[in-house]
C-alpha cells in the first residue's frame, strides 16, 4: 500500500494547486514528488479544476488545413510538391 505523504508536502501542493501553479513550478519547489503524484492530490484537493488538453498542439491552423483542401480540389496545388513548396512559403 502507498504511504501518504506528509502533511507539510501536502499543505504545500494544496496552496500550489489553489494558486493554479502548472505541474513543473510544483516539482521544482517540491523535490522527489512524480508528476503522477502531484496530479492525484491535486485531484483530491481541488476536483472541479480545469485541466489544459492534453497531446501535441497542431502545427497548422484550421483555415490553414481547409485552403490547402480548396486549393487541391480546384486544382491550384496539384501535387505533394505543390504543397509542400507552399507549406515553406508560410510565415513560422
Amino acid at each position: 500500500m502507498v504511504r501518504a505523504l506528509s502533511k507539510n508536502k501536502q499543505e504545500s501542493i494544496k496552496s500550489l494547486v489553489l494558486q493554479n501553479k502548472p505541474y513543473s513550478v510544483m516539482m521544482e519547489r517540491i523535490p522527489n514528488l512524480k508528476k503522477s503524484t502531484l496530479s492525484r492530490y491535486a485531484n483530491k484537493f481541488s476536483p472541479g479544476r480545469l485541466t489544459a488538453n492534453p497531446g501535441r498542439k497542431a502545427v497548422l491552423s484550421v483555415t490553414t488545413k481547409s485552403y490547402i483542401r480548396k486549393q487541391i480540389v480546384n486544382g491550384t496545388l496539384k501535387t505533394a510538391k505543390a504543397v509542400h513548396k507552399y507549406l515553406h512559403e508560410l510565415p513560422c
